[in-house]
């Protein structure tokens, strides 16, 4: 059994998505619907999860009206749960908190079916610097042995492929800024 599966394995994997979108996002406030949204787990599953993870002083809660936003509380146990899994992290997620970093990029979609040894990316956005995503792409490959294969766009060149069908197919949203 890989050790990055053994979370997924001993808990509940929609847990364990939630709590990595968090983790991952530390200083980011969110709504239950874009939570929802972000990891694709159900609203109803995602409520459960949420309330649990408020319960026990993981997440905090904001309220502000009838508007309820959630962020990861400070402590001594997100502390812990994120050195945890961040041991556990996939190579697509270290690619994306590295990705995340360079200016300009407002998608990160994964194109295609995610393999075990590689993975098509289409990044879009505005003036992002190619060589940045290169020199990410070459430390994932030499790291992991995992092959990117990327391709830079803006959202104008994206819009004209996808128009003539170019981009069909299984499309998932790794990062949106």
């Amino acid at each position: 059994m890989e050790s990055e599966k053994l979370l997924e394995n001993l808990f509940d994997k929609k847990l364990i998505q939630i709590l990595r979108l968090f983790l991952n996002r530390k200083d980011q406030q969110m709504t239950l619907l874009e939570v929802s949204k972000y990891t694709k787990v159900s609203l109803a599953s995602t409520f459960r999860i949420i309330n649990k993870l408020v319960e026990i002083e993981i997440l905090q809660i904001t309220k502000i009206k009838h508007l309820k936003i959630y962020s990861l509380a400070i402590n001594e146990k997100t502390k812990y749960l994120d050195a945890i899994i961040k041991e556990n992290k996939t190579i697509l997620e270290e690619f994306i908190e590295q990705i995340n970093k360079i200016s300009g990029i407002r998608i990160v979609m994964l194109h295609g079916k995610h393999e075990k040894d590689k993975a098509n990316i289409l990044i879009i956005g505005e003036n992002v610097e190619s060589s940045l995503v290169r020199q990410v792409v070459v430390s994932i490959k030499e790291k992991y042995n995992f092959n990117i294969t990327h391709l830079v766009l803006d959202e104008d060149q994206y819009n004209q492929m996808a128009a003539m069908n170019l981009y069909s197919g299984r499309k998932e949203i790794l990062l949106q800024k």
